[in-house]
């Protein structure tokens, strides 16, 4: 198999998209991807990143390529999770304090959190094009939409809070656990009083 085999095998296993990380895991040098390029069988998206004409182009999976630390969070999370049925009109991570966001980017909202707290409830993630991105888990984005209760629009709150109730996973038992931890054990009592 060539170097344009395996790379043409790497775009298959990975929705039709291939990163110069993945050729350095094959010690595969990267001119091939420029030449790949330049025959049109791949076309670049940015830095490090590219696609066949197949490939999808998933700005979520992309982003968090970029921005390893961003965890999807808030209204991101309840999309990802199926919490809701409106797409944000911006994405919403979340890293911990300290942590340069100037390259992030202008059209996200960047949450900061102290870093003993920025680990709880990360899990996978799969966005709508089936790709891995890294998101806080669903009893985690509801601590933190009571926590933010105040700034999130009432009409989402209301509909995430119907679907976690009606979710066939969610675990109550965890979500008293982070509600303690994040200090809201009786705003979270309040809610799940009312569910």
């Amino acid at each position: 198999m060539t170097n344009y085999d395996k790379i043409i095998e790497i775009c298959k296993d990975h929705h039709g998209i291939v990163r110069t990380q993945d050729l350095s895991q094959e010690n595969i040098p990267r001119w091939y991807l420029t030449d790949l390029v330049n025959k049109g069988k791949l076309f670049r998206i940015e830095r490090g990143i590219y696609t066949t004409d197949e490939g999808d182009i998933d700005d979520y999976y992309f982003f968090q390529l970029r921005n390893k630390r961003c965890i999807y969070s808030y209204l991101s999370a309840l999309y990802i999770h199926e919490m809701t049925d409106r797409v944000p009109y911006q994405k919403e991570v979340t890293v911990y304090s300290g942590y340069n966001s100037s390259r992030v980017g202008k059209d996200v909202l960047v949450h900061y959190i102290s870093k003993d707290k920025y680990r709880i409830g990360i899990t996978d993630g799969v966005t709508l094009f089936g790709n891995p991105v890294k998101v806080y888990d669903v009893e985690r984005t509801v601590c933190d939409l009571i926590a933010s209760r105040n700034k999130i629009d009432s009409e989402i709150f209301a509909d995430a809070m119907h679907r976690f109730s009606r979710r066939k996973d969610h675990d109550y038992k965890k979500l008293r656990e982070y509600a303690k931890v994040f200090g809201i054990s009786r705003e979270v009592a309040d809610i799940l009083e009312v569910l």
